[in-house]
């Protein structure tokens, strides 16, 4: 465990302390199974003997949920590190209410070892035997305000923006003909599925926000570049979209996965790429534009429109500098759509490339429909390689398959030079990611480069 701070919960979770201390002391990994290492909190199999006893005394016992929802791929992203320390953030947030939003006498603890949400045995009120369903909801809405208040100063507001924080609660009353765990695992799916109603109401207004800005346009384009690692030429940039500044919808994945829940993904894909297509008007002439495509918009009956529109034959890009990106994350569910189409677009004369390889799917049929020109190695591969001899037999096999085939190789999300390091070792031609900068608006001057060249 982490983090041993004394906790004001612990002294009512145990019938007999010194007896799990014993056991504890003969066998130290009951305790990783007891205590939360992130939180240093306690699981739910410790709070059985206080639920117990509330069950006999009182007949009843409410239980509080708070749910931590994540929006994005935080640990894709930024690493698990991250979403760890969010969780650490909440546990403190609850522990900082205790004796005003909550009593002193309430019990925190984490649902499960290293989990995403936390629960709470709410102390029974002082003059009666039960809880108001009222008041059982005012502490819901206090809590989850709390906490999120909490995170909103404690952690980075693009973290935060990743973050939902929903609370429920439920009540278990005492029956003879249930078994006690049964009664409460029950108590806390309520309370659980109580949070999830409180976040689907959000969706909705989610879902309302993305209309919104679909039919705004209120989407804009930033590019990353794409270099040659043997000379640390640009070769050229991707696409990425950005929904508006400061908001939960700026980086894409939060707008896609919305998009996705509300069948929205067609109408944002079409305006995403619209946009990055008026941004490639001013394309240098020796560069190509990587343009993201999902899956899903591959059947789009006007991407083929749309790839031979005004946008694209009033501007100096030619399909043959234009690569367009399929992720491997998501499964293709029509072949049959999806190699027409490709077909099609690769006798226009653009190139394909699977985007984030070796992170999705795998699916060979979906390789060998694709006939990619090109191949991005997903970042999951690319994070710390320079000490992993997994990721190096991983990156090794996916050069080979290249190799024999004659794609092109680009590693996404180099944040370090010893990765870089290991990635030429390997053979990589082709890189992009933090170590060169970050995502800017379109398009920067090569000498914008020429120091970051002198220094790698």
């Amino acid at each position: 465990m982490t983090d041993d701070r004394p906790r004001h919960t612990t002294t009512f979770l145990l019938e007999s302390w010194l007896e799990l201390s014993d056991v504890i002391d003969d066998h130290p990994e009951v305790k990783d199974l007891l205590f939360d290492p992130v939180t240093g909190l306690p699981t739910t199999p410790l709070l059985f003997p206080r639920i117990r006893m509330l069950l006999e005394e009182r007949g009843e016992v409410s239980l509080l949920a708070i749910n931590i929802v994540k929006y994005s791929k935080i640990e894709e992203i930024f690493g698990w590190r991250v979403f760890d320390d969010v969780m650490r953030e909440a546990a403190n947030a609850l522990e900082s209410i205790a004796g005003s939003v909550i009593r002193d006498s309430d019990i925190v603890a984490e649902l499960m070892v290293s989990g995403n949400a936390f629960v709470v045995v709410l102390s029974p009120p002082r003059d009666t035997l039960h809880m108001d369903p009222d008041s059982r909801q005012m502490i819901v809405h206090k809590v989850e305000k709390s906490i999120r208040e909490s995170l909103a100063e404690r952690i980075e507001p693009a973290i935060y923006r990743m973050f939902g924080c929903y609370a429920g609660a439920a009540t278990v009353v005492m029956d003879p003909n249930i078994r006690l765990e049964r009664l409460v695992h029950r108590g806390l799916d309520l309370a659980l599925g109580d949070s999830g109603s409180r976040e689907a109401a959000d969706a909705v207004e989610r879902e309302q926000r993305l209309r919104e800005i679909i039919a705004e346009e209120n989407v804009t384009t930033l590019v990353h570049p794409i270099f040659d690692l043997e000379d640390f030429s640009v070769i050229g940039y991707e696409a990425l979209s950005r929904g508006p500044a400061d908001t939960e919808f700026e980086r894409p994945d939060k707008l896609f996965r919305v998009a996705y829940d509300a069948d929205l993904v067609l109408r944002l894909e079409r305006l995403c790429r619209k946009k990055a297509l008026e941004a490639a008007t001013n394309l240098p002439p020796d560069k190509m534009l990587f343009l993201n495509i999902e899956p899903e918009a591959v059947a789009d009956p006007e991407l083929r429109e749309i790839m031979t529109s005004t946008i694209l034959s009033q501007s100096s890009v030619t399909p043959d500098r234009i690569v367009l990106e399929i992720t491997e994350h998501a499964a293709v569910a029509d072949f049959v759509t999806f190699r027409s189409t490709l077909e099609y677009l690769r006798a226009l004369g653009f190139s394909m490339a699977i985007d984030d390889a070796g992170a999705g799917y795998g699916s060979i049929q979906c390789l060998s429909e694709t006939n990619p020109a090109w191949m991005k190695i997903d970042m999951c591969l690319i994070r710390d390689i320079d000490h992993d001899d997994i990721r190096v037999h991983m990156v090794d096999n996916i050069v080979r398959y290249a190799a024999g085939r004659d794609v092109k190789l680009v590693a996404e999300g180099i944040e370090t030079r010893e990765e870089l390091l290991e990635l030429k070792r390997l053979g990589i031609r082709y890189g992009q990611g933090f170590l060169f900068g970050q995502p800017v608006e379109p398009f920067p001057a090569d000498s914008e480069f020429d120091s970051l060249r002198e220094s790698l």
